[in-house]
């Protein structure tokens, strides 16, 4: 082959290396993506707010993200025809005709001008947009549930865009907590749970229904939208806010509630086909398969709600009592298939069993004897504790006798003016007397207490007085005189000990 040719068989190959490249990377972007999800990437490439027209020029285009996203900057004409609306059905090219909100049309030079920035923009953001959703999947499959939902939220909570069932569940708790709260007092607000009105889970739609069919109970959806105004905020205080209708719906049925302006609220408002607002509806979902039961959209009260919701729960209530009689069957079976197996097991381990419990009671027996002697040997300390801090107490009031005994001031003779006569009677019907000075304090009269034989009784003690009653104490009372104590010209003192 001449230079040329290799030269152009090399090129080719690239070109075909990149075409294959291109394939596989639009196949991997498009692998896992739902369709909420790639309705909403489109949604945000093209600018457009209008979610079911992209999911209607989606499904035109056979759920291919990127031939919808070409489609919808005008990059590339749809089914080779020359305007961008060739080739979809007529009921989605007259959607396609109705401006949406937030849908800017432009001349078709400028929008040839930008079309390769935004294609490009566009392949940006599929390629982060892949990056993001391994990483999340990686960290989905390795975290717990609950902290891997957080995680997923994470990249919204940025934003005020809330793409995030858990983050838009979330966030309607809060608003509906702040609309239906605030006429609250007193029983409406004593309930436990995390605010007034229906224990409405924090999760998507999807998950809702999941739950609701795992405990073979309908789900109750409210859909509420800004739009309805006070009308809306009524509904959720006097109705969905009233504590008997919380504790019905959440005594009855999984409940969940959504914000319209939501992607995955208003995913569910357009399978139910909901026209206005407040809404609330029942919803029963059996093997995988959800069916509307009822729906009430507009004002109603209360107890109209109640009675609806009874009538509908009764009348559709065979599908789930069969899934509860399944259910039972099943349980049932399994119960027996596991006695059968806790049977044979019994009588693999009874052997296992009995010898286990001879060495547990010879360790019982062992560890008796060595918690009886344990307990001796602790009384026997407890006992000469006891009798060394006798031993000691004692000590020191002798000590303190002796020393007292020697610092103490002679006694006034008989006839001596402005004396007081004091008499201490201790515990065991032993009495001791002196005469004192009326300006002697009462530290005097402790003093002379410890002097005596009798004080020997306890370290530390109070001295009372029956007329008036009084209790002297050394730290409080020591500095007062026995004049302004009230103890002159006699007075007898009970001796009453403080040792603990």
């Amino acid at each position: 082959l001449s230079r040329r040719a290799l030269r152009w068989l090399g090129l080719f190959f690239i070109l075909s290396v990149w075409v294959l490249v291109n394939h596989v990377a639009r196949d991997m972007a498009d692998v896992g993506m739902s369709m909420d999800e790639k309705v909403a990437t489109l949604a945000s490439i093209s600018g457009n707010e209008d979610l079911e027209f992209c999911r209607q020029l989606l499904e035109a285009h056979g759920n291919c993200l990127e031939t919808a996203v070409n489609v919808a900057i005008g990059a590339v004409p749809a089914d080779g025809g020359g305007t961008q609306n060739a080739g979809i059905p007529p009921m989605m090219r007259a959607a396609a005709q109705r401006p949406g909100q937030g849908v800017v049309h432009q001349n078709q030079l400028l929008g040839l001008l930008l079309a390769p920035v935004k294609l490009g923009l566009g392949l940006v953001h599929g390629v982060l947009g892949l990056a993001t959703r391994v990483v999340t999947g990686v960290l989905a499959a390795v975290l717990p549930p609950a902290l891997a939902a957080r995680f997923r939220a994470l990249p919204y909570t940025g934003h005020g865009d809330v793409d995030d069932p858990v983050v838009a569940a979330l966030e309607f708790r809060r608003e509906f907590n702040a609309v239906a709260g605030e006429d609250l007092v007193g029983a409406n607000r004593a309930g436990p749970g995390p605010g007034p009105g229906p224990a409405f889970l924090e999760t998507g739609h999807r998950e809702a229904l999941r739950l609701a069919q795992t405990q073979l109970k309908f789900l109750f959806v409210y859909l509420h939208s800004r739009d309805s105004g006070a009308s809306a905020d009524i509904f959720c205080r006097d109705v969905l806010a009233h504590p008997d209708f919380s504790d019905y719906v959440n005594a009855k049925f999984v409940c969940w509630a959504g914000d319209v302006a939501r992607r995955d609220a208003h995913a569910l408002a357009a399978a139910v086909r909901a026209n206005s607002f407040p809404y609330v509806a029942l919803l029963q979902s059996v093997d995988g398969r959800a069916s509307l039961v009822m729906a009430r959209e507009g004002q109603t009260t209360a107890e109209d709600l109640m009675h609806m919701l009874d009538a509908a729960a009764e009348a559709h209530a065979a599908p789930l009592t069969n899934a509860r009689r399944a259910r039972v069957d099943v349980v049932h079976a399994r119960s027996l298939r596991d006695e059968q197996d806790a049977a044979f097991a019994e009588s693999l381990e009874a052997d296992a069993r009995r010898e286990a419990a001879a060495a547990a009671q010879a360790d019982k027996e062992r560890e008796t004897r060595e918690l009886g002697a344990r307990v001796l040997a602790e009384e026997a300390e407890a006992l000469a504790f006891a009798a060394r801090r006798e031993k000691e107490k004692e000590r020191v009031v002798e000590l303190r006798r002796l020393e007292k005994a020697r610092s103490m001031k002679p006694e006034p003779v008989v006839g001596t003016e402005c004396t007081c006569k004091v008499a201490v009677k201790f515990p065991d019907g032993q009495r001791v007397e002196r005469r004192f000075l009326t300006g002697d304090t009462v530290r005097d009269v402790f003093d002379f207490v410890d002097s005596t034989d009798a004080s020997a009784v306890g370290v530390a003690y109070s001295l009372v007085s029956n007329f008036p009653k009084r209790v002297f104490s050394r730290p409080d009372d020591a500095e007062v005189s026995l004049g302004e104590g009230g103890l002159a010209p006699q007075v007898v003192l009970m001796y009453r000990l403080d040792d603990e």
